[in-house]
């Protein structure tokens, strides 16, 4: 049984995340993990995480499913199945500081893409698109992070909120049952991490009715901008504090 400490901070924090899903479509992981790995071990932080964000990440699928441009994200869904038993091989067996360091550093190149040249394209969008698609779905099923990977392929589709939106919903909808599925046949899903999923399922769904209510009617120009924002911000911390904890 969880620390009753633990059970309300967990969920809170969880209920934050959830917010900003509902506002931008991405950021569960990296808004979440800094803080829960303060008071939970690595491993149940991204089991919990990855867990309670099926339930974000489809509520957004079904108040956006009409943005959805299916032919264009059925590949990228087949990449992300294929490369969740990568993410959760490291999870279970592997020292992920380098990883995050990795992509920590990829995300704050393609960011500076998006900043610096508003004409900026995905180039080889066919290619392109699975192959991130994979990276990001081992890396967010085995740390916890990767969306902001996906979140600049899609603004640099040139789509708009609701298609981002809908387009990382779908994806991570997906992603996240297949992580669920290999966290189970890996036995990752303990009792104390159960009763923490079981807990948070609700203040999710609420933290998410909020944010629908605050940002529904949140313009183009603001939105790029505060994705933006995120993505640098939770991509200069994880990368720090990599590096803190490597050379430190």
């Amino acid at each position: 049984m969880p620390d009753i400490l633990h059970i309300v901070v967990t969920s809170l924090v969880l209920m934050g995340a959830a917010f900003v899903i509902g506002a931008i479509g991405f950021g569960f992981g990296l808004t979440t993990s800094p803080i829960l790995l303060l008071i939970l071990d690595p491993q149940t932080v991204v089991v919990v995480i990855n867990a309670v964000a099926i339930i974000a990440f489809s509520l957004v699928l079904v108040e956006t499913r009409e943005h959805l441009r299916n032919r264009e994200l059925a590949p990228m869904a087949v990449a992300a199945v294929l490369g969740t038993p990568i993410g959760v091989f490291a999870l279970s067996t592997l020292d992920p500081s380098v990883l995050r360091i990795t992509i920590g550093v990829l995300v704050l190149i393609l960011t500076g893409l998006v900043v610096f040249n508003a004409e900026w394209r995905v180039p080889y969008p066919r290619i392109s698109g699975p192959v991130l698609g994979f990276i990001s779905s081992a890396s967010t099923t085995g740390l916890a992070i990767g969306g902001p990977i996906l979140v600049l392929f899609f603004l640099g589709r040139r789509m708009d909120r609701q298609n981002v939106r809908a387009s990382m919903a779908f994806f991570f909808t997906i992603m996240y049952i297949a992580a669920a599925v290999g966290y189970a046949v890996q036995g990752l899903f303990t009792a104390e991490r159960l009763i923490l999923i079981a807990v948070a399922t609700p203040v999710v769904a609420l933290g998410y009715w909020i944010a629908i209510r605050l940002t529904g009617r949140m313009n183009e120009k603001v939105f790029r901008t505060t994705v933006v924002v995120v993505v640098v911000i939770s991509s200069l911390v994880v990368v720090s504090r990599e590096l803190l904890a490597l050379f430190g």
